[in-house]
């Protein structure tokens, strides 16, 4: 079975500059899911960027990794728990360089702050659900000004994905450390890909890509954050790289070299 061509992989020649997928933000330069970490990400060329979406008490989608703020920010508390007025106010108390940003830069971004950020480098939006709100998402990418083909929606959890694709037909889903029952359930959903929970790609074979590949869906592993870990990568073909490290602006860089 082929691939599924999609706004997210036709035309793009990807085999000397990976696709890679800066994970929670560029972090060598900023602090995870921070709004000046999407930003170097775009600057930087990226792919993608990928965050992590949770829903306030009053209904406001955020990007936030943790149920609660207590280890990213000067509060405590579950999001749930929070209207976005409580959480609008609490600002970033750890990560690198915090004082070469503007105060309101470290507040906790609004998923709509992300998809803008996104929109305007041109990197594809690599959003993974917290909490089962793919309709919300979805809703959100719209409203954005994204097609549901331009965007991916990403999880543990294979049912998240199918509420995700009975909300949106088109978008792009990523199931996050999947198995072999639930890669039969994404190839019937069509247009998906899969992690597999593996950290050495010398653990992976050519053969084992080519069964996924033949199943029509797309593939990943854990982040590569060398330049030997993505060689490897391209080698297998797999099809996009999450990394905490490298990126497009120099495909040797790592945060080491970056950050000096």
């Amino acid at each position: 079975m082929r691939h599924p061509e999609t706004d997210l992989f036709r035309s793009q020649d990807h085999s000397s500059v990976p696709r890679y997928v800066s994970h929670r933000g560029y972090t060598p330069m900023a602090p995870e899911n921070s709004l000046p970490g999407f930003a170097y990400a775009g600057l930087l060329g990226q792919w993608a960027i990928e965050t992590d979406v949770h829903l306030t008490r009053d209904g406001v989608l955020v990007c936030c990794h943790d149920e609660t703020v207590d280890a990213m920010y000067d509060g405590t508390g579950a999001i749930a728990d929070m209207t976005w007025a409580e959480l609008s106010r609490l600002r970033l108390r750890r990560g690198s360089r915090l004082d070469c940003f503007a105060e309101e830069e470290l507040r906790m971004p609004l998923f709509s702050d992300y998809l803008q950020i996104c929109r305007a480098f041109g990197s594809v939006p690599f959003i993974e659900l917290k909490v089962p709100v793919g309709e919300r998402v979805m809703d959100a990418v719209r409203q954005s000004g994204f097609a549901e083909s331009q965007v991916i929606v990403s999880t543990f959890h294979l049912s998240w994905l199918t509420q995700t694709r009975d909300a949106a037909p088109e978008v792009f889903l990523h199931h996050i450390f999947s198995d072999e029952p639930s890669m039969h359930r994404l190839a019937e959903l069509g247009n998906a890909g899969i992690s597999w929970n593996i950290r050495d790609p010398a653990d992976l074979t050519l053969a084992q890509v080519a069964d996924v590949h033949e199943m029509g869906l797309r593939m990943c592993l854990r982040a590569a954050d060398s330049w030997g870990t993505v060689t490897q990568m391209q080698h297998l073909g797999l099809d996009y790289v999450p990394t905490n490290t490298m990126h497009a602006a120099n495909p040797l860089s790592s945060s080491r070299a970056t950050t000096g």
